[in-house]
């Protein structure tokens, strides 16, 4: 008896091992289809949650019933519509690649059907919004950052990856490479332009948007009897950079601010700025960037990805042909532009005052309702 379940035991630990390395497989696979590298945690993440479900269960011995259960937990620890039938399409992924290598014979999740979810409309920033966020920036890096965000609707990871290679300021555009290896030619516009060349101030290589690095302050500090200060010397040329420390004086002839003046005379002529590097900003960086600058322009929480929205639908409001605006976003199919076209509020609404036979003023009617959205949203 014992020996059945020292069986069934080791059984269910190598499942454990062959789930693990089906989801590296897939992990690769993911690789080799160019996705990007959000997109690649987001997928293998849900893999994991569902291997985790399974426990000891060999994924390919699963059927829609365990799948159907895994989406019900799912929704029932909180997970929205558009979250469960976002792991669901993962999921019909997965077995997608388990049964082109004839792992499994069916695709169990593709028996699953869940209602989809509704489309939402995306927040939008409105031209007032833009102008103020621009103003509340306060150095050369994020008043480029915005315009440039602004000023071309570009994605998140196109922005980091930019580099100072692919700009051409004289011309006005920027080559960037985004979903799948796709490059196009974005243009700028001439506040983007100017940021940039302020910013940049004459670099000719790197990432374009860098991390800016700060000026230490060094420290004060007890070691026994004594006070010690430390600091980190960068008047050599790259790391690793040395950690000095210098014994300021007995902790009984000093007190604390006797011994920081000591320490502030000790390094005044030390290289306490870190070297610039070539490391791009990163994502949690831009977040930081946009919630300290919506502070101060006094708006509700912003994303990045906002100002694309706010680019495609504000050419729209003012005339652009939407193929333009395809070519601009970088979209492979047009169904993915007209999306914006059903938000652009400026266009319904002229076009109601000006074909309504009791429209009335349109110019003034827009005029006030655009002033109630912009008070709307700055509250």
């Amino acid at each position: 008896m014992q020996s059945k379940r020292g069986t069934r035991q080791k059984s269910g630990r190598s499942y454990n091992a062959l789930n693990r390395k089906l989801a590296a497989r897939y992990q690769q696979w993911l690789i080799v289809q160019h996705y990007s590298n959000g997109t690649k945690r987001s997928y293998i993440r849900t893999v994991q949650f569902y291997l985790q479900f399974l426990g000891k269960k060999a994924v390919m011995t699963a059927t829609h019933l365990d799948v159907r259960l895994f989406i019900a937990r799912l929704s029932g620890q909180g997970a929205t519509l558009s979250r469960a039938h976002f792991h669901l399409q993962v999921l019909r992924g997965f077995y997608d690649f388990l049964n082109l290598g004839e792992l499994v014979s069916y695709v169990a999740p593709r028996l699953i059907r869940i209602r989809r979810p509704p489309k939402t409309l995306p927040r939008l920033l409105s031209e007032y919004q833009v102008r103020q966020l621009i103003v509340a920036t306060q150095t050369l890096r994020d008043r480029a950052l915005i315009e440039f965000f602004y000023g071309t609707g570009c994605r998140m990871n196109e922005t980091l990856l930019l580099r100072v290679e692919d700009l051409d300021l004289d011309g006005r555009r920027a080559r960037v490479v985004g979903k799948f290896g796709r490059a196009r030619i974005v243009l700028l516009t001439p506040g983007a332009e100017f940021a940039l060349r302020a910013y940049l101030n004459g670099r000719q290589t790197g990432f374009v948007f860098q991390e800016e690095p700060g000026t230490q302050k060094g420290f004060v500090a007890t070691s026994g009897k004594f006070w010690v200060g430390t600091w980190t010397d960068y008047s050599q040329a790259g790391p690793p950079f040395r950690t000095r420390r210098k014994y300021l004086g007995s902790r009984s002839a000093l007190t604390y601010e006797q011994a920081k003046t000591r320490f502030d005379l000790v390094t005044r002529g030390a290289c306490l700025v870190r070297p610039q590097s070539d490391r791009s900003l990163n994502r949690s960086a831009i977040d930081r960037v946009l919630d300290s600058l919506r502070r101060r322009a006094g708006l509700a929480r912003i994303t990045a990805h906002m100002f694309r929205h706010s680019f495609a639908t504000h050419l729209l409001d003012h005339g652009a042909d939407i193929r333009i605006v395809q070519a601009l976003l970088g979209h492979a199919r047009l169904s993915s532009t007209e999306y914006y076209a059903h938000l652009s509020r400026a266009k319904i609404s002229s076009t109601f005052y000006k074909c309504h036979p009791g429209g009335g003023n349109h110019d003034a009617a827009t005029q006030k309702q655009d002033e109630r959205e912009e008070a709307s949203n700055s509250r």
